[in-house]
């Protein structure tokens, strides 16, 4: 019983891998929420340009006249969208020509 037996310490870069590895996948994780969420707000301007189009393009059939400004839109034909989130750039060309419409994001406070 003489023999001694002597503990292997470890290096601490291997000890550290398993750390490295968790924070890479973790890392990566984020960035694809990130990009999901960036490509989901960019679907969701689309759809609110479309819907704003649409609901010009439906005023111009009943009336006879594209719309003055979006607020007709949202009081007469029901088109809404988050004020809070986005801005509607509407702007007229002609009475006969249908509006240039442009959706923008507002920047968030603090950024």
């Amino acid at each position: 019983m003489a023999e001694q037996y002597q503990k292997k310490t470890k290096s601490p870069w291997i000890q550290l891998v398993p750390v490295a590895v968790f924070l890479a996948v973790l890392l990566l994780f984020f960035q694809g929420v990130n990009s999901l969420s960036s490509v989901s707000e960019e679907k969701e301007m689309e759809t609110i340009e479309d819907a704003a189009i649409q609901s010009a393009l439906f005023c111009y059939g009943t009336e006879g006249a594209y719309p003055e400004s979006i607020d007709y839109l949202e009081n007469n034909y029901g088109f809404t969208y988050n004020e809070e989130k986005y801005i509607v750039e509407y702007q007229v060309v002609a009475r006969n020509l249908r509006p240039q419409i442009r959706v923008l994001r507002r920047n968030k406070r603090g950024q």
